[in-house]
């Protein structure tokens, strides 16, 4: 028994001493868990967009924009493009003269007729009636009232009575309204007075631009040559030809 109690003091002793000598254990860091961005505020499902569900790295890209390509000359062909005028002349033969000394320079250029647009003139007139006879019956009660008219023989206003064509709105109002207090059914319409004047008319050149074919060193001379000529543009598909009437 003393034995024991002997044995049991030593293997205290020794514990308490190994305790000592071994000093307090090193303390363990805990690096903090890394925070997802995402995870930084909690949304219920039931009250989450929809649109926002889809993961962001699964969302397609944004197409690349790209800018559109510039026209080419098939497409100002399309839409009738511009021409190139040189005029007025007053003779045929000066004309001819700028003609020739572009197609020189190997450019498509004819001198034509081109009708030009006027000042506007103001038309005054009974409507048509269903034939000539009726329209030469209310002639003669016309001129029998002491009005000038004559009956129109061809055109859109066949058959019509016209009173005349004024350059004035003011004047062919009042004549209107006179007619109409008269008892008849005159109206007026706007006529645009055209005439004919000669112009050189280029086509397109091979490379889509006059400029590029034509040195401004020619249009220099041109204008000493012919100091009353001028150069305009205008969209092909508006130039009337006098030989189109």
């Amino acid at each position: 028994m003393r034995w024991t109690f002997i044995l049991l003091v030593l293997a205290n002793i020794g514990l308490l001493a190994w305790f000592m000598s071994s000093g307090d254990p090193a303390p363990v860091r805990v690096a903090p868990a890394a925070q997802d961005e995402r995870a930084a505020s909690i949304t219920l499902l039931s009250e989450a967009d929809p649109a926002s569900l889809v993961d962001a790295d699964e969302a397609p890209a944004s197409p690349e924009v790209s800018e559109p390509p510039p026209p080419s000359n098939e497409t100002a062909s399309a839409t009738g493009g511009l021409c190139t005028l040189v005029g007025p002349f007053e003779l045929a033969y000066q004309g001819e003269d700028v003609a020739q000394r572009l197609q020189a320079l190997q450019l498509e250029a004819s001198l034509e007729e081109i009708e030009m647009q006027g000042q506007m003139r103001y038309w005054v007139f009974l409507a048509p009636l269903n034939s000539s006879q009726e329209a030469f019956r209310k002639l003669r009660e016309l001129q029998a009232a002491g009005i000038d008219s004559y009956v129109i023989p061809k055109g859109s206003l066949e058959n019509g009575i016209s009173f005349g064509i004024f350059s004035e709105i003011e004047r062919a109002e009042s004549l209107k309204k006179d007619l109409n207090r008269r008892g008849f059914a005159a109206e007026f319409r706007e006529e645009p007075q055209t005439y004919l004047e000669r112009w050189v008319v280029l086509g397109v050149s091979d490379g889509g631009r006059l400029e590029d074919a034509v040195a401004e060193g020619f249009w220099d001379q041109l204008q000493r040559d012919y100091p009353d000529v001028e150069r305009r543009q205008n969209l092909c598909s508006e130039i009337r030809r006098g030989s189109e009437e």
